[in-house]
């Protein structure tokens, strides 16, 4: 979904579900699956945005699972603007 602020800055809103990856040897990443309507990059003709979260070296996949369910729970939507 495109609004405009007040300002005349386009703001954009997208609904994802977080759910934790993970890359052989590295840390685990959260990463947004759009659920609704998914950010598109600035710029583009309509390239949805990747959104995703690097975690902090030692954030077990335990601990990611549960802050993928916090976000899930407690977040509404992505906004960018």
């Amino acid at each position: 979904m495109v609004e405009w602020s007040s300002t005349g800055v386009e703001r954009q809103r997208g609904e994802y579900r977080f759910t934790v990856k993970d890359q052989e040897g590295e840390t685990v990443w959260l990463v947004g699956e759009p659920t609704g309507s998914p950010l598109k990059i600035i710029g583009t003709t309509g390239e949805d945005l990747q959104v995703g979260f690097a975690l902090a070296a030692g954030t077990t996949r335990r601990d990611a699972e549960a802050l993928a369910q916090a976000m899930n729970t407690r977040i509404a939507y992505i906004v960018l603007f």
